[in-house]
Parts: structure tokens; sequence; C-alpha cells
């Protein structure tokens, strides 16, 4: 059996290419990416719902009489239960999507983790109302009713994990980059039952072999369409120069990127170390947003986007009102740019020049530009021509807050962007933003230095890196009351 044919046909057999449709829909290329530890914050979350759920239940309806406990102190003993069941069976690993879709290691995890959130339970009822403690009739029937709450939801979730994992959505889905020995003795580990069932083979990619599934550029492509959650650089160290080349190429691609390891040594008890189908391998990259963190982050920006339009509606409406009886053009302003993972999408602004079919935008924003027009102007002064880009955010082919989107082949003087600057193409890992940390750091307006593009690649670089719920609140807070307007505006 050759190297070549333990990839299979996948991404870069030319035929399938030309039957792929130019423009394929977002969904195509998920943001928010299931993963195993979004399951087990998910499972965990349900399990605390119940048992406080449970308790709040029993003391509206009166189940076993009325209820001993004030409303209040029914709710702290219902979070305390909730607290030390999710704890306890955090501690041994009871929150783990292998375990469950098993019935005995569910039960186990049930019944000691009821039993020590009884345990707490009966020392905050204690605390509150010691006599409560004689009523065993109300206090059996809570305990009986949070085991059958808790044994449902587990059997809820144990089948919501197997179809997410019959349907592929819980395996990782892997890109070898290399025909290497190393990358044939992966690629046979990934298609054995103990893997499989964990690990998808996207293909086998490289530059020079033929019969594998496309090159380098081939796997780019596939991305944009395509989920790919780990690219291994099946190189050994003997060709690190290589591996440091193909990481630059596919720093567009947001997916974990390793490189296995002969031999360990000294990076055995390394955070960087990970294993591949049993193979240690170093981790150099990871994707960003992972699991519960996109969840959060895309689930911002439909609630603050649709918030956001409800209350800038009436100026929209004045502002295209006034550019339509202006004349001279239409009112939306579209533009293509680059978007997550490099996939190209059309930007919606408000138009502020007059129209030119031969500016490609790539040379970016001109301050005084004569073709601005006078209320085009008062639009750019204010940030209102940005404002359908709250539709962008809706279709979820952009974020609130993110790197700002560029056209392709974006120039500084007379270099490319992203020749320019070795780390660029890493600012497509995410979406783009209406607003970002380096708009708000200097950023505003035209890049016309290389110093000021290195600039603000670090400073979207850095955003990814320190990304939490607070930065982007804090971001969005100073745009609106410092950044909308003002000399840097234009």
């Amino acid at each position: 059996m050759t190297l070549q044919s333990l990839s299979p046909p996948f991404a870069g057999d030319r035929n399938e290419r030309r039957r792929r449709p130019r423009r394929e829909t977002v969904a195509s290329t998920p943001f928010v990416r299931v993963s195993m530890g979004m399951m087990n914050r998910m499972v965990g979350a349900v399990d605390a719902s119940i048992i406080l759920g449970v308790a709040l239940v029993f003391h509206y309806l009166d189940i076993a009489g009325p209820p001993p406990l004030s409303i209040w102190q029914t709710a702290i003993a219902g979070v305390v239960g909730a607290v030390t069941f999710a704890s306890a069976l955090g501690l041994w690993s009871g929150y783990r999507v292998e375990r469950y879709r098993r019935f005995r290691g569910q039960a186990i995890d049930v019944i000691v983790g009821v039993a020590l959130a009884a345990l707490a339970n009966r020392a905050v009822v204690w605390a509150f109302e010691p006599e409560v403690l004689t009523a065993h009739l109300w206090l059996s029937l809570w305990l009986a009713a949070v085991l059958i709450g808790l044994a449902s939801g587990r059997l809820a979730c144990a089948m919501v994990v197997d179809i997410l994992w019959t349907r592929g959505l819980l395996r990782r889905r892997v890109a070898v980059v290399g025909a290497t020995l190393m990358a044939g003795d992966l690629i046979r580990r990934i298609r054995r039952e103990e893997w499989h069932r964990d690990l998808e083979l996207v293909g086998l990619f490289d530059d020079v072999a033929p019969g594998v599934a496309g090159t380098v550029e081939d796997l780019r492509r596939l991305a944009q369409t395509r989920r790919v959650d780990l690219i291994v650089l099946a190189l050994p160290w003997s060709r690190s120069a290589d591996i440091f080349h193909l990481g630059d190429r596919l720093q567009w691609i947001s997916a974990d990127v390793v490189t296995p390891l002969e031999q360990p040594g000294f990076l055995s008890r390394s955070n960087a170390l990970t294993q591949i189908a049993g193979i240690p391998a170093l981790q150099l990259t990871r994707h960003p947003f992972r699991g519960t963190q996109g969840l959060v982050k895309q689930a911002q920006d439909y609630v603050v986007a649709a918030c956001a339009i409800v209350l800038t509606a009436p100026i929209l409406a004045m502002a295209a009102t006034a550019l339509a009886l202006s004349g001279g053009g239409p009112v939306l302003f579209r533009q293509d740019r680059i978007g997550f993972n490099g996939r190209p999408f059309s930007i919606y602004k408000l138009r502020t020049m007059t129209v030119d079919l031969t500016d490609d935008g790539a040379g970016g924003q001109i301050r005084g530009n004569p073709r601005i027009t006078k209320i085009g102007a008062l639009l750019r002064r204010t940030s209102i021509d940005e404002l359908p880009q709250l539709l962008n955010v809706l279709k979820g082919e952009m974020s609130i807050v993110g790197p700002r989107p560029h056209v392709a082949g974006m120039r500084i003087g007379s270099d490319p962007y992203a020749e320019a600057v070795r780390t660029y193409a890493a600012r497509h890992q995410i979406k783009p933003g209406i607003t970002g940390w380096a708009q708000i750091n200097g950023m505003r307006g035209g890049i016309d230095t290389l110093e000021k593009a290195q600039r603000g690649v670090e400073l979207d670089l850095d955003y990814m890196r320190n990304w939490s719920l607070q930065l982007d609140l804090s971001i969005m807070v100073r745009t609106v009351t410092r950044h909308l307007m003002g000399p840097e505006v234009f």
C-alpha cells in the first residue's frame, strides 16, 4: 500500500472542484464548533439546573405539603446542592463525553453526587431551620425527584452526544500536511477503530507528491468551505525551516496546528505537548474561540446587532433618504472583503463617495479624497456609514468586535499587506469586526505606513490571545463614547 493511497480523494480532486459552487453558504464553515469541553459544560449546566429546579418546584407546588423553608432558603439550599454535585463530579472526571455513553458509570456518578449534595443540603437546612430535618416525607420526596430528574437529564444528554457523534460533529477533522513516512503511520493510526470515533481524516496534502488530496493551497481553499479542526505538519524536525514556513502559509486557517515529536525528551511535561492518535506532538498554535467561547461570542454578536439595528433604524432611514435625494449612485455600497478563514464576503456601508468602478479599494482610505461627497463626509465623521454592517453581523459574516476586514490584495505602499507583515494572515482566524481593539488604540483611518500596519496586526493578535466577554463590552463602550467621531475618522 502506497502512502498516497492512504489519503482520500477529498479536497483537491479536480472533478469535485469543478462541481463545487463558487460561493457556498456561511454555515458550511461554522465559527462555533461543538467540542467535548462544550458538551461537558452543557451536561454540568443541565445537572445543576435540575437540582435547583426541583427545589423551586417543590416549594411552589406544595408536592409534599406546605414548604418548611422560605423561597430564599429553598433557593440557597438548591444552589448549594447543585454546586456540590457538579464540583464532586468534576473532581473525579465525571464530566467526560465518553462517560455519558456508559449506563453503569453514569448511575454511579449520579448516586454518589446526589449523596454528597444531600449532605450539603442537610447542613444548609439545619443552619436555617433544624426542625425541618424531621420532615422525612418532604425530604425523601425531594431526594427522589432529584434522582429521577438527573437520570432523565443524563439520558437526554446521552442521546444528544450519540447524535453528535453519529453525525461526526464530535470528531476532530484532521488534515495531514507532508507526504512522509511519519504521515503514513499517523494516517494508519487515525483509521484504526480505537481512534476512528474521535478523529476523521480530511486528507493528505503536499505540494510535490502526486496522488494526494491536494496541495497546501488546496487545503487553504478547503478550509473556507469545510471544517478543519486540526492540521498536522508531518515533517521531521530536521526540516524545522519547512515546518515554520508551512505554519506561516497555513495561518489563515482557524485550526489547531501540531507537529509530531519522535522523541519528546524534556518536553514530555510541557503544557505545549499533546497527542494525536497516540503520537506525542508539539502544539504550535491553537484556534481562537474554542468551544463555549465561540458560542458566547456569537450569542453576543446576534443580541447586540439586533438591538443596535432597532435603536439606529431612524438614523439609518434619514441617512438613506438624504443619499437617495442627493443622487450620484446607489444608497448602499457593497465591496468584497476577506473574512473568517480567508473567505470573501460582501461588506455593507452607506455610500459616501461618488462611484468609480476602477477603484478596487486596495490602496485603502485616503485623507481628503475628492470623491467624498458632502453628505458622505458627515456620515463618515459620525460613523453612520458603518451601521449597515450590523446586517453582516446578523448574516454571520462579521462580529461586533474583531479585526477590521480588508479587501483582497490590500497594499501598504507598493507591497501587499500580507507580504509586508508576516503575521497578517492570522487575523483571519476569527470573524472581522465593525470595531476592534486596534481601532480604539489609534488605528482608525487609513493605514499608510509599514509601522502602522505592523502595529495594527499586533493589536489584532493581542485581542485574539486575550479575548474575554468583558474585553468586548469594554471595546464597545469605548467605541460608542469616544471613537465614533473625531479627527482620526475620515
